[in-house]
């Protein structure tokens, strides 16, 4: 986000999730408020489903598949999802070697959709075949950073970003398991209606947004 600074002037809503906020876009925003010090900008952080229109929201920054046609998504990166536990969790139930062993006696503490109420399936890929593990559930949540704290409490096996799990993985807080099976990248987009008109300001924004390159861990 680097450039000479261009005068832009206004106010922009944009919506983002708990630990993108966090992780990605916070981090970001320095070198942003610099080349644009008079665009005022408003973040609203959740993982909750938002109106654009009645929310009056610019844009929103969020991943996984789109479904709604009626909103103008452009792709801005993918994010690398990996399964964790805390060593002591580990120490007590085992380290599981295959995916399907998450079903023999293993906690697994699901995200929940803020949209459905669902509980999100374990995903795994290993040499191009596709899996889900899909099993009850002891603990659910459904903000990203608290799905994290519960992992990080002990309370079971979670997948998340490999950005929100990087310092506590270094830290040795956490460890990954099941590494050869990780989830296909995960797509990030910002989205935007249709029939807003596209001001300058939130392009520049949108043209800024680019996941940094090194969300592996």
């Amino acid at each position: 986000m680097r450039g000479r600074v261009h005068r832009q002037v206004g106010h922009l809503r944009i919506d983002v999730g708990g630990s993108t906020a966090r992780d990605v876009l916070i981090p970001l925003l320095p070198d942003f408020v610099a080349r644009y010090p008079d665009i005022r900008l408003d973040l609203g952080v959740s993982d909750r489903a938002v109106d654009l229109i009645g929310d009056n929201v610019d844009a929103v920054i969020r991943g996984g598949p789109l479904d709604n046609s009626s909103l103008v998504a452009r792709a801005i990166g993918h994010a690398t999802m990996l399964t964790c536990a805390t060593p002591a969790y580990l120490k007590q139930f085992g380290v599981p070697a295959y995916p399907e062993e998450l079903k023999n006696g293993h906690r697994l503490v699901a995200y929940v959709s803020t949209r459905n109420g669902r509980a999100m399936p374990f995903r795994f890929a290993h040499e191009g075949v596709h899996s889900e593990i899909k099993v009850e559930h002891r603990i659910g949540v459904n903000e990203s950073n608290a799905h994290l704290a519960a992992c990080l409490a002990g309370l079971g096996v979670v997948q998340t970003f490999a950005y929100a799990a990087r310092s506590a993985l270094q830290e040795g807080a956490l460890v990954e398991i099941l590494r050869k099976w990780r989830p296909p990248p995960y797509p990030f987009h910002v989205v935007y209606p249709h029939n807003r008109h596209l001001t300058q300001r939130l392009r520049v924004f949108i043209d800024c947004q680019q996941l940094p390159c090194d969300l592996d861990y």
